[in-house]
């Protein structure tokens, strides 16, 4: 019974904003036998990544690299650049705003939320204004609010958190890789990315970058416990290692997937998330399904439902018929949206896989909707 039920994982396609697909030639890496990580040549390893790391991030600064959840990486920040004699102010569009809401809460790291409607976007002119001041000292943002698909407007934003003196964190978990990002560029001094969203890899690694203004407020801050102070981590991997033993496997897979982004290119990377995306999107309006956020992002789509259709059930007969995965909707959005990623190891061949089966399942539902009339 277990074995069939194992077997059965390897049936389905993924279209979830993580994991995402794996390649099979990363894959395979994934059973070689790990190496001992305190040798010289896995410290070599570990430098290389690091410097690939900080390309992807387009960031002079540094990135401590933790074995944990993207979740894990967000509270290692806010615990290693926030103060409880400061102030944070949270955009909180969505659970992943409430992420950082609950980490904040939990940290007695005092702050106050912007509050929005599922689905929109933040005005840059309403985070000035509660910016105007200087009662707040951090801003916080999820840069691609993955439960509503909703992309933030990171260049505007950073010019006002620079403006106003803000230290400007932004979980990137979901848009590095899928869609420009220039952390220097935008004033960004914290983001956070984690393995398997458009780096393609399986889940287990999360990375914090850090610009030199987040690196002195670190440095000033005491110790933040000791798996998740990143001080410990940044002092280490200068030798190229790490303070506690890493998830080896995914590091042989992320060397290579870094050598394989570089070769291909990160600007055609970005441009091949925006083209699953049009690919996909271009054929919502024949399944009367629509695009659910008014500035998406390329990564991932989130898909409002339209005459009657009930998102979770959708989502459930993709799985249970059809063997497909998408990621349903929390909360209020729970029978309205569901969410199609365009990450990871995915073509357009795939994409016309998905929307076959969209459209059996959203014709199943018709009589349904229609005998209830």
């Amino acid at each position: 019974m277990r074995m069939s039920m194992l077997s059965n994982f390897q049936n389905y396609k993924i279209f979830t904003p993580g994991p995402t697909p794996v390649a099979e030639d990363i894959l395979r890496m994934g059973s070689w036998q790990p190496p001992y990580n305190r040798t010289q040549s896995f410290s070599e390893l570990t430098l290389e990544i690091l410097e690939g790391l900080k390309v992807l991030f387009n960031t002079r600064g540094e990135v401590a690299i933790l074995t944990a959840s993207g979740t894990g990486a967000m509270e290692a920040a806010a615990k290693g650049c926030l103060s409880p004699e400061g102030r944070a102010l949270i955009v909180n569009g969505g659970v992943w705003g409430q992420r950082w809401v609950d980490i904040c809460r939990a940290n007695g790291l005092p702050f106050e939320e912007i509050q929005l409607a599922p689905g929109t976007t933040v005005d840059p002119g309403d985070i000035e204004a509660r910016l105007i001041g200087g009662s707040f000292d951090a801003l916080l943002i999820n840069g691609h609010e993955t439960s509503t698909g909703v992309l933030y407007d990171l260049p505007a934003i950073g010019e006002i958190a620079r403006r106003h003196n803000a230290i400007f964190i932004v979980d990137a978990i979901s848009t590095v890789g899928a869609d420009e990002f220039q952390m220097d560029d935008w004033g960004i001094d914290v983001a956070i990315l984690s393995s398997q969203k458009a780096l393609a890899l399986p889940p287990g690694l999360s990375f914090v970058a850090l610009n030199q203004r987040a690196l002195d407020r670190l440095d000033s801050a005491p110790s933040s416990g000791i798996y998740f102070d990143l001080k410990t981590y940044l002092k280490n991997q200068a030798r190229g290692q790490m303070p506690y033993t890493p998830a080896i496997s995914l590091f042989l897979m992320l060397h290579e997937r870094l050598n394989q982004m570089r070769r291909a290119g990160l600007d055609q990377g970005i441009e091949r998330h925006a083209q699953l995306a049009r690919y996909f999107r271009d054929q919502l309006p024949d399944l009367s399904l629509q695009v659910f956020p008014l500035r998406p992002s390329n990564a991932m789509t989130a898909v409002r439902c339209a005459n009657g259709i009930n998102a979770r059930e959708l989502v459930r007969i993709l799985e249970t018929q059809h063997s497909i995965y998408v990621a349903p909707n929390p909360g209020e959005l729970e029978t309205r949206v569901f969410r199609v990623s365009h990450m990871g190891d995915q073509h357009e061949e795939d994409v016309d896989g998905l929307c076959i089966a969209l459209r059996s399942t959203i014709d199943s539902l018709r009589p349904v909707r229609e005998m209830s009339q």
